[in-house]
């Protein structure tokens, strides 16, 4: 596992067309090229190299969960051995309740975030689908409230 990158040097023009497809990645270049006063060539030709070089990974769509029925939001931490965590990602990818898993430094865990319908189905995801990783003792579940960034 490589932990650092390449660094690839970005300038302000950059930052804010990061920033507007951050905000809105369905947004023309020709909107783009008006609200930072530059062509619309000259944003294209920049969006295409921020992507050659990895800057921008890809365009996708944010789902609100609650609006699909999956009104409960949680972060699941479990304690891995760091030999294991090659094949947890391959396990994980089976389990449609979660949306996002991290690597942790420190102690080492792996972090998942899922959403689901209700609290039982966060209890069943917890007891039964779990298993799948193996060994889960010590597993702690943080329940959201809220997304302060995305309101």
């Amino acid at each position: 596992m490589m932990l650092v990158k390449e660094v690839v040097k970005i300038d302000k023009i950059d930052r804010k067309i990061i920033e507007l497809l951050k905000k809105d990645g369905r947004m023309s270049y020709r909107k783009i090229a008006e609200e930072i006063g530059r062509t619309e060539v000259t944003v294209r030709r920049r969006v295409r190299k921020l992507i050659k070089e990895g800057v921008i990974r890809k365009f996708t769509v944010v789902i609100d969960p609650v609006k699909i029925g999956k009104s409960v939001q949680a972060f699941i931490s479990i304690p891995v051995d760091v030999k294991e965590t090659s094949k947890l990602v391959e396990k994980l990818k089976g389990l449609e309740e979660v949306s996002e898993a991290y690597f942790l430094a420190g102690r080492t865990i792996l972090l998942l975030k899922i959403n689901v319908e209700d609290l039982n189905a966060l209890s069943r995801f917890l007891e039964e689908k779990l298993k799948v990783l193996g060994e889960t003792r010590n597993v702690e579940t943080y329940l959201i409230l809220k997304d302060l960034l995305q309101e």
